[in-house]
């Protein structure tokens, strides 16, 4: 489960702490152990950490690098002075701490900050299995991109967002072209060499902030949001053209239709995706390996959202 961690002990180094603090944690109901183990949720830990570390001394910013992404406690900034130290606990790096402050660190403050770092390492621990699991739990176990239970939650939340801020919002549905051929002939093996290498094609053509999803089979979504998303029809194009041009599928023959759709102040998520659904419909029944803007007003959508697409692969 932990192989990612593997990676932080070569980049981070090792930190072992003596078993004395173990033995005997502070568990009174003030305690900073007390604090960390009301949450399991990353974010929480480190700022109610961050608080702790700033009576040590006076923090400019704090940011916590783990396996699972990067983290930084709220209002950080950067300082004169930093200072690094790595999270072990049973000889395995859970973490990285970056400390930022406009005072030095000097080694009185560096054991003090030490001793709470290992009052941490157990709510920490269990707060990183427990993401760990809720990231395995919306990811696609092939492709690594989310499943569909994660596009349904990032879906609503993106447009209610974006309508919020009256920010530009698009949605891309992707289908790939003739793959069910290719898995039926070739076998399922090579069908998911195929759904692998045109992940590898969205992760490379997209921005990192742009969020991809695979629905299942060989159905496949993005989100662009903010300068992508007023040129949705170009970043559509721009990935059409790296799956077209990916010499394993071109060699198998498979290539894929993108259906796009933009989102309006009145529409609600569910009328954005037929929108976007119709368009990839169009995209496969004029010729396949083509990109579409739908064009069907929100008056026409009353009969499409209780009749699904149906299209050949």
């Amino acid at each position: 489960m932990w192989q990612e961690q593997g990676n932080l002990t070569n980049a981070f180094g090792d930190l072992t702490f003596g078993s004395s603090w173990q033995d005997t944690p502070d568990c009174s109901e003030n305690s900073l152990v007390s604090q960390l183990q009301t949450t399991l949720d990353l974010q929480q830990q480190l700022d109610i950490f961050s608080m702790s570390a700033g009576r040590a001394l006076t923090l400019n910013g704090l940011t916590l690098k783990t396996a699972l992404g990067e983290f930084q406690a709220t209002g950080s900034k950067a300082g004169e002075y930093q200072h690094k130290t790595s999270l072990s606990l049973d000889q395995q790096v859970l973490a990285e701490l970056s400390y930022e402050s406009q005072y030095p660190f000097t080694p009185l403050v560096q054991q003090q900050l030490l001793i709470l770092e290992s009052e941490w390492l157990f709510s920490l621990r269990n707060a990183l299995v427990v993401s760990r699991l809720q990231q395995m739990a919306l990811k696609d176990p092939l492709t690594t991109l989310g499943n569909r239970r994660f596009f349904d939650d990032s879906f609503a939340k993106a447009v209610q967002l974006a309508k919020r801020h009256q920010s530009p919002f698009a949605l891309l549905l992707l289908d790939l072209d003739n793959f069910k051929q290719v898995n039926d002939i070739e076998g399922h093996s090579i069908g998911d060499d195929v759904l692998l290498k045109v992940a590898d094609c969205m992760r490379e053509t997209l921005r990192v902030t742009d969020s991809l999803f695979r629905f299942g089979g060989d159905e496949f979504a993005v989100l662009l949001t903010d300068t992508d998303a007023e040129h949705a029809e170009r970043v559509a194009e721009r990935l059409l053209s790296a799956i077209k041009s990916e010499s394993f599928l071109v060699k198998l023959g498979v290539g894929c239709s993108i259906g796009l759709a933009r989102l309006s102040h009145e529409q609600q998520p569910r009328d954005l995706f037929h929108l976007a659904d119709e368009a990839l419909y169009q995209a496969k029944s004029s010729g396949k390996g083509k990109v579409r803007h739908s064009q069907v007003s929100r008056a026409n959508l009353t009969d499409k959202l209780t009749h699904p697409m149906r299209v050949a692969s």
